[in-house]
């Protein structure tokens, strides 16, 4: 079907686009003095986006050769904004704003392009978020009236229209067709609906004023992000089931109407005799009649056989089937559910939102619906990333000595009090069986809702997000046994690595086992501000950098002692493949989580045949990421791990008389292997350092209270482990043989957790200790730290060991260079020394032997 051509973009460059706020011209004057943009391969080393796909040909992998239909889409784009800006309501539009001057820092090259913008703009409305920090330019986003941002001229400057295909990450399209597909094929019973990410653009939806300290991150106590919920939301009871209802969209439905509107536009125009908003299909340059017109033109074809690219095509029919036929409006009038997160830190981060299309009673055309609310949320200039989120799934006795000493049976932390005690772990998970031996409490019931209880025994908050129990042999049940399971009565056969330490429950899986996440923020708010730990023994195949990952970090940053510590993913190996790299999967992919890998296991749960924990399992996910950043970061043991094992029937199940061997179950008790359940081991025992420093264990290796360091941030656990992490010998591939691995590779990261190797411990371990916590750094400064080596007193380590990590805020969904802060550690010392340049760690090793 043919489209009323609304506008004619093949000679002429003075334009008339209807849209919704109005009408206005350009001239060929204004067209010819914009700024300089990027070019489609400069887009590709940027941003993991749509928009090389929407510009290649269908004959053809290749881009267009000569970009000159690039060129047309940008004017294109142009055109919209300064339309926009004409407008009655002076739309602002989304703009990349990259300088590139020579020998200046990242942080020189943002103050030019706040003060170029300055000049026609007050500084308390300049907001600018950093897509890139590179030695050579800096590219950040921000949204400008058009005639501002034509005034970046100068050489140093590109200035990039944000249009559609850009913002959304690259396999957006066919991760909605996936996910539809998933929830077409939902057997729970219902509750799996695809869901979009949207990242606001800088400076839009704003928290309101009053608010910004709502989750206060200073040293006044913390506000639980469930109470803020509930202060303007009304959200939960003290004991009901807690939703994810997000934030009220004061402020927002604009941004809401707007997109609905422009989903219903081919109806809004047939009942109006002008058309009330720009057709959707006029909203894309590759799906507008400019384009089509374009192609025709015999003096601007560039195909050769005036060939629409093959996404244009592919969108061209959604439209015409979906859209225009207007079979989807009732399903966009009704079944569609928006949700804002306003952003608490708003120099630096971009509130989100997030729709969430109900599939309840979907028919054949609801994947076609679908597939074009991505397009209308993409044409939205308020909206900056675009982004499906991916279904994930779940990625002791043993473990316990293995990480406290390598000698079974042998606890020398236990024995000096470091278990736990005083610290809350939260799990997201399956949920957990509440009455099992090694969580029920006989003096009192379960909290559930949003009520934390302090006083509990093991679980001190258990929020339903799905549920309140986990099915039969859960994994979440086995994930909680291996942080914290301890049995009140007796020692167990398989407790926890932080026995002394409590819970607090995000239940996620239903009684299949499947997660249903809720959003990000609420998911990590669970036992707030009282956990600093989150273990997420889950995560997709997705290799990008995800809004998921962006969130992650995005919290971390924002709340300074809080560790999250999540699963790479069982990938690593499939029907013969082994080493398979790229396979750590979102939200693993996070800059300032730590990505945890699995090694083998030994002793008698083990399973026979293993090359032992010198060695990591074949099925542990590889790196790099999308982004080309080491992962894993570090790998602890993850096969034939005993612990709690699920049974929702029976009330206090607990250890049988036979304990199950490697990969089996009996009882109460449960074997299993996987990155999940390596995870648990890592978060644990981050409990147990942030007991060390707490309780004034360190530096003397005794305990202290004169000493106590009551708040470590989570980059200094996070160092702390990373430091003392061990090398690994290679893969354990089975009858297939070891494959090599290295230090520090996407194999085994920074090695092996050794709680032994990374703390002081008096008369127990060899390893003295040296930190600098929260440590501050301006723009090209150095900072210069000295250390005594004095072996005389009984270290007997033959390596020097430094590690620098530091937390930034979250990056752009689908960046191509995601670190944005570039820290250089060096070590002057008088031996050979090797260096290691990581990303959000970086290590020196020095060889001591000898010496």
């Amino acid at each position: 079907m043919m489209i009323k051509p609304l506008l004619s973009l093949i000679t002429a460059l003075s334009i008339t686009i209807p849209l919704t706020y109005g009408q206005a011209t350009t001239t060929t004057e204004m067209m010819d003095n914009i700024p300089t943009h990027l070019t489609l391969t400069e887009l590709e080393l940027l941003l993991d986006s749509e928009t090389a796909t929407e510009f290649k040909t269908s004959s053809s992998e290749e881009l267009l050769s000569d970009e000159s239909t690039w060129e047309e889409a940008n004017r294109y784009e142009w055109i919209k904004a300064l339309n926009a800006e004409k407008s009655a309501l002076s739309q602002k539009y989304p703009y990349l704003l990259c300088h590139t001057g020579a020998n200046m820092s990242g942080w020189q090259r943002r103050l030019a392009i706040a003060k170029a913008i300055n000049e026609t703009v007050a500084e308390e409305e300049i907001y600018l978020h950093t897509l890139l920090n590179d030695d050579d330019y800096l590219c950040v986003y921000g949204q400008l009236l058009a005639s501002v941002a034509m005034t970046l001229t100068e050489d140093v400057f590109v200035v990039q229209p944000v249009m559609a295909s850009l913002k959304m990450i690259k396999g957006a399209v066919e991760g909605m067709t996936e996910e539809y597909a998933k929830a077409l094929s939902d057997s729970s019973g219902g509750g799996y609906f695809p869901k979009v990410d949207m990242g606001l653009c800088p400076g839009v939806a704003l928290m309101e004023e009053g608010n910004e300290d709502a989750t206060n991150n200073g040293e006044g106590e913390e506000q639980s992000y469930f109470e803020y919920l509930q202060q303007v939301n009304g959200m939960g009871g003290s004991n009901s089931a807690v939703g994810d209802e997000g934030e009220n969209l004061d402020g927002v439905e604009d941004i809401t109407e707007s997109i609905t509107n422009l989903l219903l536009s081919e109806s809004l125009n047939n009942n109006s005799s002008e058309p009330a908003v720009l057709p959707l299909s006029q909203e894309f340059y590759t799906t507008s009649q400019a384009y089509i017109g374009y192609l025709n033109s015999s003096t601007n074809s560039t195909t050769g056989d005036n060939e629409q690219s093959e996404r244009a095509q592919f969108w061209g029919d959604l439209l015409d089937e979906f859209q225009s036929s207007g079979i989807c409006d009732e399903t966009y009038k009704t079944r569609l559910t928006w949700k804002i997160y306003r952003s608490t830190q708003p120099t630096r981060a971009s509130s989100q939102m997030q729709v969430v299309y109900n599939n309840t009673g979907e028919t054949e055309t609801d994947s076609g619906c679908a597939l074009v609310l991505l397009l209308a949320i993409s044409a939205n200039p308020d909206v900056c990333s675009v982004d499906v989120r991916r279904g994930v799934e779940p990625s002791n006795q043993i473990a316990s000595f293995m990480v406290e000493s390598e000698r079974q049976n042998q606890n020398p932390f236990r024995a000096r009090g470091i278990d736990g005690t005083g610290e809350t772990v939260t799990i997201s998970d399956t949920g957990v069986d509440p009455d099992h031996c090694y969580f029920d409490d006989p003096n009192k019931s379960q909290p559930t809702g949003l009520t934390f209880d302090p006083s509990a025994r093991k679980i001190q908050q258990y929020v339903p997000f799905v549920d309140t129990n986990d099915y039969q042999y859960g994994h979440g049940t086995h994930v909680a046994g291996t942080i914290a399971g301890k049995r009140w009565d007796a020692d167990g056969a398989a407790d926890g690595i932080a026995p002394g330490a409590k819970l607090a429950v995000a239940d996620i899986g239903n009684r299949n086992g499947d997660l249903l996440t809720p959003n990000d923020k609420t998911l990590l708010s669970t036992g707030r501000p009282q956990s600093q730990i989150h273990s997420a023994s889950w995560g997709s195949e997705f290799n990008f950098y995800t809004s998921r990952a962006r969130n992650f970090d995005q919290f971390m940053f924002e709340n300074d002692e809080f560790l999250i510590i999540v699963a790479a993913g069982n990938s690593g190996s499939n029907d013969g493949a082994f080493d398979i790299p790229n396979t750590v999967g979102d939200p693993a992919t996070a800059k300032n989580v730590i990505a945890v890998g699995a090694h083998n296991s030994w002793g008698h749960s083990s399973a026979s045949g293993n090359l032992g924990p010198s060695y990591i399992a074949d099925f542990s996910s590889r790196g790099p990421t999308a982004d080309n950043r080491m992962k894993p970061d570090i790998v602890a043991v993850g096969k034939s791990v005993l612990s709690a094992g699920a049974d929702p029937n029976v009330v206090g199940e607990c250890d049988p008389s036979k304990i199950p061997g490697a990969n089996s179950r009996n009882g109460g008790l449960l074997s299993l292997q996987g990155t999940s359940m390596a995870t648990p081991v890592v978060s644990s025992t981050a409990a147990l350092i942030r007991q060390y420093f707490r309780d004034g264990y360190y530096p003397s290796g005794e305990k202290n209270s004169d000493d106590a360091y009551p708040n470590p941030s989570g980059a200094l656990v996070k160092a702390v482990l990373m430091n003392g992490a061990q090398n690994l010998r290679g893969v354990d591939n089975g009858v297939h043989g070891v494959t090599d691995s290295k230090p520090y590779d996407n194999t085994q990261g920074f090695g092996r957790l050794s709680l032994q190797d990374s703390v002081y411990l008096a008369g127990q371990t060899n390893v003295q200790l040296e930190v600098w916590d929260r440590e501050r750094i301006e723009d090209q400064d150095i900072n210069t730290y000295n250390v005594t080596i004095d072996k005389s007193n009984g270290c007997e380590a033959e390596d020097l060991s430094v590690t620098l990590v530091w937390i930034e805020e979250g990056s752009n969904p689908g960046c191509q260079n995601c670190v944005l802060n570039d820290l250089d550690l060096s070590v002057s010392f008088r031996v050979k020394l090797t260096t290691r340049m990581g990303k959000n760690l970086q290590t020196v090793r020095i060889l001591l032997s000898g010496w």
